[in-house]
C-alpha cells in the first residue's frame, strides 16, 4: 500500500464517522483535551508520511551508475542544481574565453571578444542576454535560466533514464499525499472548531494554531527533492571520485581542455574559485559566503534543501478544558 492510499484511507474512516450523524458523533462529543490529543496524533502520523512519501523512492536499492572518466560538466551542473547551476558555468565559461568580463558589480560582454560563430547553442543563448550589462540579480530574476533549461532538455532525459532525478510517479504520490494530509488537517481542525463554537465554547486558540503550524509544516516538508536517492548518492560519489580537483583549480589540462576548471566548478559550486585568480567571479556570485549542500552555494538561485521549526505554547483550564474543542 503506498502512503497516498494510507492517507486516503484515514480520511474516508474520519468521514464516515462524522458524516453518519454530523452533529453528535464519537469526534463531535469528544472531551476536549482528548481530541486534542487524537488530533495532535492524526497531525503526527500525517506529517510523519508526507516525510517518508519525499525522503523514500524506489531507486535507493539500485546500484550507483559507473562514474565516467570525462562527465560534462554541464550535465554535472544540471545535477547538482538545475538550469541557474548551468547558467552560472555558462557564464564562467564565456568570462573564461573572453565573450563576457566582471566590471564592478555587472557582467558585460567584453570589448574585443572572440566571433560567437564558434560558441554552442548554450552559450550563444547566454551570450545574446548580455546585449547590456547584467547584474547578479537579474541573472536568476529574469528568463535567462528558463531559456538556458530548453537546452538541458538532454541532460534532464538522460538523468531520468538514469534515474537520478526524484521519480515522475514518486512526485505524483508526493502531491496526493500532500493533498490528503492537507484536507485531513484543516478539515478534522475546521469541523471540530465549528462544533464547539456551536456549543459555545470559545477556548479555541490552541486548535487554531495547531491546524494553522502543522499546514505550515506539511507545506514545507512535502516539497519534493529535485534528486532521488539514486541521484544523491551518484552526486556524493561524483564529488569524491572527483575531490582532488577541488583544491587543484587550474585554467586547462595540459591537452588545452577545460576539464580541469569546470567539473570542479559543476561539482562543488562557486567556493572552489576561492583563492584563485577566478575568486572574482565567485564573489559575484557569492557575495553573502553562504554556503548551501554539497559544496555548492545557497545565494543567486542556486537549489539547496531548506528545514523549518516551528514551536508554540499555550496554557487553559477549566470548562471544556484545553482548547476547549467542544467536548461534552
Amino acid at each position: 500500500m503506498t502512503m497516498d492510499k494510507f492517507l486516503f484511507g484515514v480520511l474516508v474512516m474520519l468521514l464516515v464517522v462524522v458524516l453518519h450523524n454530523p452533529a453528535s458523533n464519537p469526534i463531535a462529543n469528544m472531551y476536549g483535551p482528548h481530541f486534542l490529543l487524537f488530533y495532535g496524533f492524526l497531525i503526527t502520523v500525517t506529517l510523519l508520511v508526507s516525510l517518508w512519501s519525499v525522503k523514500h523512492d524506489s531507486t535507493a536499492s539500485l546500484p550507483l551508475p559507473l562514474v565516467p572518466s570525462n562527465p560534462d560538466p554541464y550535465e554535472i551542473a544540471y545535477l547538482r542544481g538545475g538550469e541557474n547551476e548551468v547558467t552560472r558555468l555558462v557564464i564562467f565559461d564565456l568570462v573564461q574565453d573572453g565573450y563576457l568580463q566582471i566590471n564592478q558589480d555587472r557582467i558585460e560582454r567584453s570589448l574585443d571578444y572572440p566571433a560567437p560563430i564558434h560558441l554552442s547553442a548554450i552559450e550563444r543563448e547566454v551570450f545574446n542576454w548580455f546585449s547590456s550589462p547584467r547584474s547578479v540579480g537579474e541573472v536568476f530574476q529574469s528568463s535567462l535560466p528558463v531559456n538556458v533549461k530548453k537546452h538541458c532538455t538532454v541532460y534532464e532525459q538522460h538523468l531520468l533514464n538514469d534515474q537520478l532525478l526524484f521519480p515522475i510517479t514518486a512526485k505524483e504520490i508526493a502531491k496526493r499525499v500532500a493533498k490528503t494530509g492537507m484536507f485531513i488537517i484543516l478539515g478534522l481542525g475546521g469541523y471540530k472548531l465549528l462544533i464547539a463554537l456551536l456549543k459555545g465554547n470559545f477556548n479555541v486558540m490552541l486548535l487554531i494554531m495547531m491546524g494553522i503550524i502543522s499546514s505550515i509544516i506539511l507545506a514545507i516538508i512535502s516539497q519534493p527533492p529535485r534528486l532521488s536517492q539514486r541521484g544523491q548518492a551518484y552526486l556524493k560519489r561524483l564529488q569524491q571520485t572527483f575531490e582532488q580537483f577541488k583544491t587543484q583549480v587550474f585554467p586547462s589540462t595540459p591537452d588545452g581542455t577545460e576539464f580541469n576548471i569546470l567539473l570542479p566548478l559543476a561539482l562543488f559550486g562557486v567556493d572552489t574559485l576561492t583563492g584563485t585568480p577566478y575568486a572574482e567571479f565567485r564573489d559575484f556570485f557569492h557575495p553573502s559566503g553562504n554556503v548551501g549542500i554539497s559544496g555548492g552555494d545557497s545565494s543567486c538561485g542556486s537549489s539547496s534543501d531548506g528545514g523549518s521549526s516551528c514551536g508554540g505554547g499555550s496554557s487553559c483550564g477549566g470548562g471544556g478544558g484545553c482548547g476547549g474543542c467542544g467536548g461534552g
